[in-house]
């Protein structure tokens, strides 16, 4: 059995994140490797257009995309990558791409499932939530507790005003349990389940100085920063790296690498697919 990658890619907006895997999408382009991306912030298509029409399927390409915006679509996404079965009525709700590689071709072991973006997953999964269970949108569901705590109509059990308005909308046993359970049947079945490579991207965002994950600050302490989104996506990947923006260049840092491999440390990155796959993973040069 292979030795599927696991890869978290995390940065600020044009650190490299999405173009790195789409270079990688070309270099395996004649190896039959197909790339499926559940695109959660309609960015690949864009970049399909401009930089890479080659890899689009009309052209003979290797990249099919299926964008999502709700969480129902998330969860289409995920039976798509995975093969499950999909409603005769959902099959529409895939893209023409996506529908005709769900239907004509079978899911092989040098296959890369893709999410970029993957914090994005944690935010709508609460949207679902308040919208199913309060019946209003996360946003406006918030501002109404936000004013309720303004006017002294929402209190904590000992009578003082809620340091956090979604601590206070939100119930710890009664609703993130419940969030938490249908973000996790979400993702786990795409780190774990899934028999091909994944490779997933995020914003990062600032490590709080009152932080006392000791999990969380053993990994992202030195850097400052951890992977936006689901508190537990940094620790379910096998390796994450931190892409770091410069002028007409990429650095690299390594964050985790549960195989033992050497790390990078703000290395120029020209390719992902050599100076990672090959030279420390052990894939064959093309």
């Amino acid at each position: 059995m292979p030795t599927f990658e696991r890869i978290l890619s995390m940065g600020i907006t044009g650190a490299g994140k999405s173009y790195q895997w789409l270079k990688l999408a070309e270099v395996l382009l004649p190896t039959g490797a197909r790339f499926r991306c559940v695109d959660t912030d309609n960015a690949i298509d864009y970049m399909l257009s401009t930089q890479f029409p080659h890899l689009k399927p009309e052209n003979k390409g290797n990249v099919y995309v299926q964008n999502v915006f709700e969480w129902p679509e998330y969860i289409i996404a995920i039976k798509w990558l995975q093969r499950k079965p999909i409603p005769p009525d959902d099959l529409e709700l895939l893209t023409p791409d996506a529908l005709n590689d769900y239907k004509s071709a079978p899911v092989k072991e040098n296959d890369w499932s893709i999410v970029d973006m993957a914090d994005t997953p944690w935010r709508t999964v609460q949207s679902y939530f308040t919208e199913e269970v309060f019946g209003e949108g996360m946003g406006e569901y918030f501002l109404q507790v936000r004013k309720e705590i303004a006017q002294g109509i929402r209190r904590t059990k000992k009578g003082k005003e809620p340091q956090s308005t979604i601590s206070e909308g939100l119930d710890g046993w009664k609703d993130w349990s419940v969030i938490n359970k249908l973000y996790d049947e979400w993702i786990l079945p795409l780190i774990w389940r899934i028999k091909t490579n994944v490779y997933a991207t995020t914003k990062v965002e600032p490590l709080q100085k009152d932080e006392k994950n000791p999990e969380i600050l053993n990994l992202f302490g030195d850097l400052g920063v951890k992977p936006a989104g689901q508190k537990n996506l940094g620790h379910q990947m096998h390796t994450i790296f931190l892409f770091l923006p410069g002028r007409d260049r990429w650095l690299i840092t390594t964050v985790k690498d549960r195989a033992g491999r050497s790390y990078f440390n703000k290395t120029l990155l020209t390719s992902l697919h050599k100076q990672y796959l090959c030279v420390k993973a052990g894939w064959p040069m093309l």
